[in-house]
């Protein structure tokens, strides 16, 4: 027989409101205004890595992945710093750390480098966890040639394969046919993601060109191109994903249409593309960096949970 009981119990229930408090202290004395953003949008972003939720009805809507561009809006229409706590949504696995419905809270610093927000990152964390948070930042080349010994802007297949045999990780049906992205990704999740964070915590940064999003790039001392994005992991659980912002309109539209075109390539679905926010990116967005945090995660890590389940009143399957 199926429980109508919630998966947390009261007393964490409380745990974690008091936390959330903590947050909104923590911007408030940072004069960092909050904001509240729509959950349902008539577009959607292409990010080809997520997947997302559209209503029935005509027009099609969409739950909100992230409230990203509607915070982008407000920062194209002069808010400033902004931050909002948010109910996200994404298609995903059910499992002890993944929940179809989640809560994050993402904010904007205006005219903040990238690294100076993951300082600021580093602090929320210590303040939610209640301990000093000092991350490494290790980029995502050493990374791959810390833990796979491959150097992900040169290596073959070949090259990938062999640290697939060096790390006990079988070969994958149709590597082929892997492109290098393919091969990052594979590499990401069956070797180098499992030591991120392990002994303590880490960022992972200076992605690809290819996995920027809606990040900035540059050259590097290597002279390869990289984003200027980040991700920290604690306790090997990924926490947040942030960007020095792009903020040019022609390269953020190339960028949707490539997502589009590998989708249809794909066979995946393919939402609407969000001209709202692209005429915000035309109106003139100030730069700026931004970053989302996984609240429930962090909250398992803060009240000592192993289970996403036993910090959310009810899971996906039970709501």
């Amino acid at each position: 027989m199926k429980t109508f009981e919630p998966s947390c119990d009261l007393a964490t229930w409380k745990a974690r409101y008091a936390l959330t408090e903590k947050i909104r202290d923590f911007f408030k004395a940072r004069n960092v205004q909050e904001v509240e953003t729509p959950v349902l949008s008539r577009a959607s972003g292409t990010d080809v890595h997520l997947d997302y939720f559209a209503t029935l009805g005509k027009p099609t809507r969409y739950l909100m992945t992230s409230p990203e561009f509607h915070l982008k809006r407000l920062l194209a229409a002069g808010f400033g710093d902004i931050f909002e706590i948010a109910h996200a949504f994404r298609l995903d696995e059910v499992g002890c750390k993944h929940n179809s419905e989640f809560q994050l809270v993402e904010w904007y610093r205006v005219g903040m480098h990238y690294e100076d927000l993951m300082t600021e990152v580093e602090d929320l964390a210590s303040t939610i966890l209640g301990k000093k948070i000092q991350a490494e930042r290790l980029t995502f080349r050493d990374a791959f040639l810390r833990y796979a010994k491959v150097d992900p802007f040169q290596a073959t297949a070949d090259d990938y394969r062999k640290a697939l045999k060096e790390n006990d990780v079988p070969d994958v049906e149709g590597s082929e046919t892997f492109s290098t992205e393919d091969w990052w990704d594979y590499l990401m999740v069956t070797v180098v993601e499992g030591h991120l964070g392990k002994d303590a915590p880490q960022f992972l940064m200076d992605y690809p060109e290819s996995c920027a999003a809606l990040a900035q790039t540059y050259v590097n001392a290597n002279g390869d191109t990289v984003a200027k994005r980040f991700e920290l992991y604690i306790e090997n659980m990924e926490l947040c994903n942030g960007y020095e912002e792009l903020t040019d309109p022609a390269e953020q539209r190339r960028r949707f249409e490539a997502d589009i075109a590998w989708r249809k390539a794909n066979h995946r679905p393919v939402p609407a593309i969000d001209e709202k926010f692209l005429a915000a990116l035309e109106h003139g967005m100030p730069a700026a960096s931004g970053v989302a945090v996984g609240l429930d995660r962090l909250y398992m890590l803060a009240l000592g949970k192993k289970n996403i389940e036993d910090v959310i009143l009810f899971m996906d399957d039970n709501a």
